[in-house]
């Protein structure tokens, strides 16, 4: 094998052009050629001296199946109220009705139907008018109750005249309907709530 000093000559010429990197970046080395009938894959450059690599953007939506963004309003916070407070809630509350209703009964006592259209109406717009406005009547306040939708948001007008026109039926033999409705729900709503889409919960404190 013979010395070919032109070869050696542009060795040394290749290796003085080729400059050492600036100082704090990496040499960075070139990548072999794919096997044939592969693409090149080129991986994207390091991020600026200072800031962080950027992660891989995932599609829209997944972020929400994995439990992350904004949850529903009061999500995780609802406790549901049984049997037990809502019946010394509506005790209350009759106890109040009746008052009201026998102060009633003094001024229409020689209207007796009148009197017993008025007291029933009367009834019914207490339910509808507190629930509405405070979210709750003044036996749930005692209590500690609220009425809310059921992803925990304020009731509207809407939901307190279905759930409180449905306390016909919820209010046979003494709220022994509801109760059963209340017992076989897992969120413990009787026939006006799952209709109004509504539950009752413990007012937070």
């Amino acid at each position: 094998m013979s010395y070919d000093p032109n070869q050696n000559q542009q060795y040394e010429q290749q290796q003085h052009n080729q400059q050492p990197p600036p100082y704090g970046q990496q040499q960075q080395y070139e990548q072999p050629p794919p096997p044939h009938g592969q693409q090149q894959q080129y991986s994207p450059p390091p991020p600026p001296y200072g800031q962080q690599q950027p992660y891989a953007q995932q599609p829209y939506g997944q972020w929400q199946q994995q439990g992350y963004g904004p949850a529903l309003y009061g999500q995780g916070q609802l406790q549901y109220v049984g049997v037990g407070p809502r019946f010394l809630a509506i005790l209350i509350d009759s106890i109040i009705i009746v008052a009201i209703a026998g102060v009633l009964g003094v001024i229409f006592r020689d209207a007796p139907a009148i009197y017993g259209g008025f007291t029933g109406i009367l009834a019914l717009a207490y339910f509808i008018i507190l629930e509405a406005t405070q979210g709750a009547t003044v036996g749930k306040m005692a209590v500690g109750l609220r009425v809310v939708k059921i992803d925990g948001s304020p009731i509207s007008w809407s939901e307190s005249v279905i759930r409180n026109l449905l306390r016909i039926i919820d209010g046979i033999f003494f709220y022994l309907v509801g109760a059963i409705f209340v017992w076989t729900s897992p969120r413990k709503q009787r026939l006006g709530d799952r209709a109004a889409n509504t539950v009752v919960i413990r007012r937070r404190t």
